[in-house]
């Protein structure tokens, strides 16, 4: 793995916003020449732009870059980043870090950071997900794991630190359920992004998905938008249809039949919410994500 290349996706994605913000959000590709950084942004596994779609679920990044320090960056986008990161260390599910994600972002609608600390809360929001979700995650790999990243190059806790910070997420996940009301299942978007790729693969053919990484940079974007409390906001529905419109725009790629100006995009098909102003405004904020994610490595 290149632990590089999400430089290319956020790098393009950036530009992607900056543009979009100038000319309105129509025919961006056009007018941006990245298909090259695009291409290697696929490299962390030449294969998984070609992995059958159904089977992109099994994927997971194997690196965050850049690092962040979290005693530094005491905020909600940097308790999100440290819930994406603790996963991936963790090897947990992509499911289970949206799901951990969200229930992070639902807790401090009702908390705040004053009062509550985002990392605890972010390593309880992991262990209550790792068991919604059925992920085998022992309670001591997430204390350790959460610990490293806080306090990176320290040793792990000794025995009674350990048992302290054990009591401590304990107490926490009662609290959490609490605060989520007990209603623990997520509706996620995977399954919806997933759908609607197989229909795009018939609408645009294998040889579109085989020669442009649709996949791959659709499935980071959605792990990408966990960052941000507006995963709460909309439908799961519209996030994926957002996500795959940026996809699109990206790679310059024009759905068969898509008329824009007379509110017939090819993504109003897929779901009520679609609607091509809805689309484009979620387009907007998703692309704004990536900006917070910049202002967070800068001050780091």
């Amino acid at each position: 793995n290149n632990p590089h290349n999400n430089n290319f996706i956020l790098y393009d994605l950036l530009n992607f916003h900056h543009n979009y913000n100038n000319i309105g959000g129509r025919n961006i590709a056009a007018r941006i020449d990245i298909k090259e950084a695009m291409n290697a942004s696929a490299g962390t596994n030449k294969n998984n732009s070609k992995a059958p779609i159904l089977q992109i679920n099994l994927l997971q990044r194997e690196y965050v870059n850049p690092s962040v320090d979290y005693t530094k960056n005491y905020s909600h986008f940097s308790g999100a980043r440290f819930i994406i990161e603790c996963g991936i260390k963790l090897k947990a599910s992509v499911l289970t870090i949206a799901t951990a994600a969200t229930y992070y972002h639902k807790f401090y609608t009702v908390a705040t950071l004053e009062d509550y600390d985002p990392y605890l809360i972010g390593s309880t929001c992991i262990y209550l997900a790792s068991k919604v979700e059925d992920d085998d995650i022992k309670i001591r790999d997430i204390i350790n794991v959460g610990i490293s990243c806080v306090r990176r190059g320290e040793p792990p806790l000794s025995l009674d630190p350990y048992f302290t910070m054990r009591d401590s997420l304990i107490q926490a996940e009662l609290l959490l359920m609490r605060v989520l009301g007990f209603k623990m299942k997520v509706d996620l978007p995977h399954q919806y992004l997933l759908h609607y790729m197989l229909s795009l693969k018939e609408w645009l053919g294998e040889e579109t998905f085989e020669t442009i990484p649709i996949v791959q940079l659709a499935w980071n974007i959605i792990q990408d938008i966990y960052h941000s409390p507006i995963v709460l906001k909309y439908s799961p529905q519209l996030f994926s249809a957002a996500i795959l419109n940026i996809v699109m725009q990206v790679h310059g790629v024009v759905v068969p039949g898509d008329e824009e100006i007379n509110d017939r995009s090819w993504f109003t098909v897929l779901h009520p919410d679609c609607t091509t102003a809805n689309v484009w405004n979620l387009t907007s904020k998703i692309l704004a994500i990536y900006q917070e994610e910049e202002d967070l490595a800068l001050h780091t």
